[in-house]
């Protein structure tokens, strides 16, 4: 059974400058992986063929960015993938998935042009709040709505 999931990414620090969030998630599109904390929360429910959407939280933007299919569960980090992270807070995580498919999409949708048709958003008074922590389940439904809201957006911008 697929699962479909939230990824979410906040900037990162190196060096004392700000690595915004769409640079990490661009850095793990490219290397195909992700990186958790083993405290991360679904860590051991992900599976081969899970769908995902990145999520990312910036200080000038914040919104779904991109999508990818896992090529399998979580696993202990290889010294290859240790190379890729980029700083804090990645640099502590020792467990990452593979993707399949991983792709960045140019803009991002605000979850907020789209929380009338997001059930996990609707009920919420501040629907940011949905975005905590790293790892979030939504249903097939949401899902296809985040992925249809960008077909949307990408066919109006051509």
């Amino acid at each position: 059974m697929v699962n479909y999931w939230i990824f979410i990414v906040k900037d990162h620090v190196h060096m004392g400058r700000i690595i915004p969030a769409s640079e990490v998630l661009s850095n793990r599109v490219k290397n195909k992986f992700w990186s958790l904390s083993a405290r991360a929360l679904n860590l051991r429910r992900l599976e081969k063929g899970d769908k995902v959407i990145f999520y990312v939280t910036e200080a000038e933007r914040k919104g779904f960015m991109g999508m990818g299919v896992l090529a399998g569960p979580a696993h202990p980090i290889t010294e290859e993938q240790r190379f890729h992270v980029i700083r804090e807070p990645s640099n502590a995580f020792q467990y990452p998935v593979d993707f399949e498919e991983a792709e960045m999409w140019d803009e991002a949708i605000s979850p907020l042009e789209i929380r009338d048709r997001l059930s996990f958003l609707r009920s919420l008074r501040n629907p940011m709040r949905a975005f905590r922590g790293s790892i979030k389940r939504i249903s097939e439904e949401d899902y296809n709505e985040i992925v249809k809201a960008y077909e949307e957006k990408r066919r109006a911008g051509t």
